[in-house]
């Protein structure tokens, strides 16, 4: 491929393919029209040997199956890192059962390359034709070569992407179990992304709703603090707190953070936390006392702080001194492993819901 057009458009059907699913299948496509083989395929395993992933676009997937089964007598692996390959110049002997696996799936000529990648992440690039073909060329070779930098960033790529996709769902699932929801806004209001808590919220209607792709807040006041947060958000790395009330006088707490302007192409300007509304206040001194150790004191306190009193209204109605107050507070923030005052609040009317006693 002399072309460095063509070779562009290689490039973007490698690095664009990573964000479709399955990845990898229209790069291997374009791969095997490139170089006239008959399959291009990756392996992706621990180690030389096991196969986490095998994607051969168009193959029999009889023959995939078998090839799975029979890895562990695949002689054409551990191949010198980052080198270009051919089958015939790499294995001597080629044992029984790969080579009637060979002869079934008409795949005499292979071509290939192997890249390792931390901490013990091998993955195989391979060409394939049936014995009837040409040999391969050096132009095969030289292309393959000059595929092998662009090969190692698209790995580490997909290895993020892959991650972060993982990361997501748990951290999503967690929000979830916690009665978190989580919304993403652009300037204007407008709902990029969404939680299955905020989805209820938005569905259930009592706070805010959705009209238009925007975040329609169904009272004023939640509306003028909305447009407060939007208006002056809070800088890069920073948050801010919010109460908004429901319509039988229910007050929430929720957090306001900067979405960093590199985060996201699509204008995301903030996130919104908010604990859903549905869910009972928070849990009884008694289960507090059980699953954080705290006193009768401090648990007491605690309580009066997630019904939405101040630290000096809870220390009257709890008749003790504002100092001794704060001294409970620092103690439950230790053992709820929480460190601000809202975000103790916000715990405490998500956690442990089904254990109230």
């Amino acid at each position: 491929m002399g072309d460095d057009t063509a070779f562009v458009d290689l490039l973007e059907t490698l690095y664009g393919g990573l964000t479709r699913s399955p990845p990898w299948e229209d790069f291997l496509r374009a791969l095997a029209a490139a170089t006239g083989t008959t399959y291009a395929t990756i392996l992706i395993g621990r180690g030389c040997a096991g196969i986490d992933a095998h994607v051969t676009p168009g193959a029999d997937p009889d023959h995939t199956q078998q090839y799975q089964q029979i890895s562990e007598a695949d002689p054409f692996v551990g191949l010198p890192e980052g080198q270009v390959v051919s089958f015939s110049d790499f294995v001597n002997h080629i044992p029984a059962r790969f080579q009637h696996w060979m002869d079934v799936a008409r795949t005499g000529q292979i071509l290939g390359v192997d890249l390792y990648r931390s901490p013990d992440i091998s993955i195989r690039l391979r060409l394939t034709r049936d014995d009837s073909s040409d040999d391969f060329r050096d132009v095969e070779k030289a292309l393959l070569e000059r595929l092998i930098p662009h090969l190692r960033i698209a790995l580490d790529l997909h290895a993020r992407l892959t991650t972060t996709q993982a990361e997501s769902q748990l951290f999503s699932s967690a929000m979830a179990d916690l009665a978190v929801a989580t919304l993403i806004l652009d300037r204007g209001g407008r709902i990029l992304r969404r939680n299955a808590v905020a989805a209820r919220m938005l569905e259930d209607g009592r706070i805010w709703t959705e009209k238009g792709g925007k975040l329609e807040p169904r009272t004023h006041s939640v509306a003028r603090t909305i447009a407060q947060i939007l208006a002056s958000p809070p800088l890069a790395g920073e948050e801010c707190q919010f109460e908004v009330a429901t319509p039988d006088g229910q007050l929430l707490h929720g957090q306001a953070r900067a979405v960093p302007s590199s985060a996201y192409a699509d204008g995301a300007w903030l996130a919104l936390f908010l604990a859903d509304p549905v869910q009972p206040s928070g849990p009884s001194s008694a289960m507090l006392r059980d699953r954080y150790q705290l006193t009768r004191s401090e648990a007491a306190l605690a309580l009066l702080l997630a019904e939405g009193a101040s630290l000096a209204d809870a220390a009257t109605e709890l008749d003790i001194a504002y100092n001794t107050a704060r001294s409970h507070l620092r103690a439950i923030f230790t053992k709820t492993g929480t460190h601000r005052q809202v975000q103790l609040v916000t715990m405490l009317r998500t956690v442990g819901q089904d254990q109230r006693i």
